[in-house]
């Protein structure tokens, strides 16, 4: 099981997570995506442990950079194989 988003608005963000339970965060930024950078971000914090999360994502050839240098031949390999099968790629970081 993965998660899924159950709710969302412009403040909020309600998920089950992977173990099936309800999670709440509030929005503290959001940053649309943009042709120029070709990526998008948002800042999350969790309500009840109060972790602050930042996701972003976008085109691979731009995100790569973000990923950890011992981590990029994983995502590059990723890739490629789904590129191979014909599919366009996103990375999260």
């Amino acid at each position: 099981m993965g998660m899924n988003l159950i709710e969302r608005d412009d403040q909020s963000i309600y998920i089950t997570n992977a173990a099936g339970n309800t999670e709440q965060y509030d929005v503290l930024a959001n940053f649309p995506f943009s042709s120029e950078t070709k990526r998008m971000g948002i800042i999350l914090r969790h309500r009840e442990t109060k972790t602050i999360v930042f996701y972003l994502k976008g085109a691979e050839v731009v995100l790569r950079n973000k990923v950890r240098a011992n981590n990029r031949a994983t995502v590059d390999e990723a890739c490629e194989n789904l590129a191979i099968e014909g599919l366009r790629t996103l990375v999260i970081s």
